[in-house]
């Protein structure tokens, strides 16, 4: 899945038009059956619209676009969430269905909270520290650590964060990649 996540990260960062050609070549590639065909053609403004419950308004329009491939992969075999701004706790802007279904959580719950509320007795505070410390240095970061579920049930976690720059050219938003590499609960 290394190479998955790699794509996808890879692919994320793209401008909506290079998002856009390079989005066949990544479900062939890695045999994605499961990204959402109905959004394929859309908009980022409409898919935006089209999600229940989701207020255009609430998210800003470098957001918007993050928000519109991230419901094109919205189920594939990673989860993906968008957080930010950094300097607000970086809270969850979206969270794609697979992170959804993954954690327990819906997108309702997880929206303006911090990702650490899937933390629990088990988590390691290295893997947390590291994770910390590129958030405070601007940097990408892969660990593994025990999360746990809405249930309470743990999983462990492969979990990769990237900086996002915005128009400005500042780290304004972070995207996570999150794979459930063990969900045996020992």
């Amino acid at each position: 899945m290394a190479a998955l996540r790699d794509a996808l990260i890879e692919t994320m960062l793209l401008d909506e038009e290079q998002f856009r050609r390079r989005l066949p070549d990544l479900v062939d590639t890695h045999q994605l059956r499961t990204v959402d065909p109905d959004h394929a053609g859309d908009s980022p403004a409409g898919i935006i619209r089209a999600l229940d419950g989701f207020e255009t308004g609430s998210v800003t329009p470098f957001e918007r676009g993050y928000i519109a491939k991230m419901v094109r992969l919205g189920t594939a075999p990673l989860g993906l969430a968008l957080t930010g701004p950094a300097y607000q706790d970086n809270p969850v802007r979206y969270a794609t269905q697979t992170l959804q279904e993954m954690t327990g959580y819906s997108l309702a719950t997880l929206r303006g909270e911090n990702l650490r509320l899937l933390q629990g007795p088990a988590t390691d505070p290295e893997a947390v520290a590291t994770l910390q410390e590129g958030i405070d240095i601007w940097e990408r970061r892969t660990v593994e650590l025990w999360n746990y579920r809405a249930d309470g049930t743990r999983f462990k976690n492969r979990v990769t964060i990237v900086p996002l720059t915005g128009p400005d050219g500042s780290i304004t938003n972070w995207l996570g990649v999150q794979e459930a590499i063990d969900t045996a609960d020992s």
